[in-house]
């Protein structure tokens, strides 16, 4: 059920991962050297910055495939589970390229951009006060009620499956894709779901560039991760995860909208937003939703890059609701 029939990915030739999977698993004492074979040419071939995996014991299920696949093989377009009143007639929709948004602020952007980055802090301070004070928090869930029966969704960072839980629960959207990297996440979701046929599972997340690196799980539960600094530092579970942009494009966005992408996802949402209001994808998403964490050690300009965000997202959407910093949600 979590990813479909198979097909080979472009980055390597069907007889050229036939050999690699073939000695592996006739000498698995040269994995180390195809592990890192398998890298070197997925990097080269996407741009990526992938990390060369060790083989290693692990506390978060993976296996030996997990070492030597990208995880987005199995990704096939969602354009025939999609109403067919939502989906594109245009039989070419997949080829037509995205007007690219205009990576440059106009002077009255940033200067609203400068004000945001002037008053993080005390903004931050208060969006997280007011979003964790009782109930509110579960905005997030509530605040959906244009779902329906048809309705696509794409939750970016599944976790524990609360937030998907509560939303297939109380609109039964039609199609409810999650991405969850942490395998032990991951594989409980796929038994949380099983009976679900509307629930489509993958085992990887998204990001800028390729990258596959370990990472400690942390939080309670194992439910949160310090992810995406993009190094690989000795921690227990595998994280990979896609470039945006590409796994967008396999998934058959140009030729149908999405109704609500949630992101909560411990960093990633930086990457992600900036990487989906560049490529004009953006303007596929009616609703999108996401939480912030600008306090991660490992990223880099979190005031300007959020506040960046804020200015370009309007360009396309407004504010729905919004807990500064923390949790909101925007319309098209």
């Amino acid at each position: 059920m979590p990813n479909g029939h198979w097909f080979w990915p472009f980055e390597l030739p069907q007889f050229y991962f036939l050999l690699i999977i073939t000695i592996r698993l006739i000498h698995s004492n040269e994995q180390l050297t195809l592990n890192v074979l398998v890298d070197l040419s997925y990097s080269q071939r996407r741009g990526s910055e992938s990390t060369n995996i060790k083989s290693k014991s692990t506390k978060c299920g993976e296996t030996n495939d997990d070492l030597v696949m990208a995880g987005n093989e199995g990704v096939k377009p969602l354009t025939e589970r999609v109403a067919a009143k939502f989906r594109s007639t245009d039989m070419s929709c997949a080829n037509k390229p995205f007007p690219k948004s205009n990576p440059q602020l106009t002077p009255e952007e940033m200067k609203r951009k400068q004000a945001c980055v002037n008053t993080w802090t005390a903004d931050h301070r208060k969006g997280s006060k007011a979003f964790w004070a009782g109930n509110t928090q579960y905005v997030r869930h509530t605040h959906h009620t244009y779902l329906n029966l048809d309705s696509v969704v794409f939750d970016i960072g599944g976790n524990k499956g609360e937030d998907a839980d509560a939303m297939i629960k109380k609109f039964h959207p039609g199609n409810y894709l999650v991405l969850e990297p942490i395998k032990t996440l991951y594989s409980n979701l796929v038994e949380m779901f099983k009976d679900n046929d509307k629930v489509l599972l993958y085992n990887f997340g998204l990001a800028r560039k390729n990258k596959r690196f370990h990472v400690n799980v942390l939080g309670h539960g194992g439910d949160a991760t310090s992810v995406f600094s993009g190094n690989d530092n000795g921690g227990s579970c595998l994280l990979r995860v896609v470039n945006t942009t590409h796994f967008l494009l396999q998934i058959g966005i140009p030729c149908y909208e999405v109704d609500l992408i949630t992101v909560n996802c411990e960093g990633c949402e930086f990457e992600i937003m900036e990487e989906v209001i560049w490529s004009g994808m953006i303007k596929q998403f009616r609703h999108v939703q996401f939480a912030t964490h600008p306090t991660l050690k490992h990223l880099q300009n979190a005031p300007e890059r959020y506040c960046e965000i804020q200015e370009k997202l309007k360009r396309t959407h407004n504010i729905s609701y919004q807990y500064k910093w923390c949790w909101e949600s925007w319309i098209r």
